[in-house]
């Protein structure tokens, strides 16, 4: 991958778009309740990117605040009309922006490094082995 590839994506109704630059410093899925009820779905993806190398283009995103399983603040920037989930920042990597997986338009680039909260993760789905599997936060709990 390079430095300099742009990515763009957006919520469902296009209301919302931003664009990514260079790679993210971390993919990864997560099983947690919370990004299951954030997502409407059996997981999230998160692609983190260094803040400045994330930037939204079109469109003014509402925040969502609230507190992770782990006990740290994670807040949800989504679309105002149609509620997609696109942006989030969480307390465990102030530095970076977590872009939604599934917001991006090309996902075929997208291969996740770990799993995380597998505890939590829906009893049909099978991890894989070829990545960590971890049953909780891969940073663990706030103190």
């Amino acid at each position: 991958m390079s430095d300099d590839v742009v990515r763009g994506g957006g919520c469902s109704c296009g209301a919302v778009r931003f664009e990514t630059t260079g790679d993210p410093v971390r993919v990864g899925v997560c099983h947690c309740k919370e990004c299951q009820l954030r997502t409407g779905s059996a997981f999230g993806i998160s692609c983190y990117f260094p803040a400045d190398n994330v930037k939204v283009v079109q469109g003014a995103p509402k925040t969502y605040e609230r507190t992770s399983d782990s006990g740290r603040w994670a807040r949800i920037q989504f679309c105002s009309q149609c509620g997609s989930s696109v942006l989030f920042r969480v307390e465990a990597r102030p530095e970076s922006i977590g872009v939604a997986g599934g917001a991006f338009d090309d996902t075929d680039w997208i291969q996740p490094e770990l799993h995380a909260w597998a505890r939590s993760a829906q009893r049909w789905l099978e991890l894989p082995d070829d990545v960590p599997v971890l049953q909780e936060s891969a940073v663990g709990k706030k103190s």
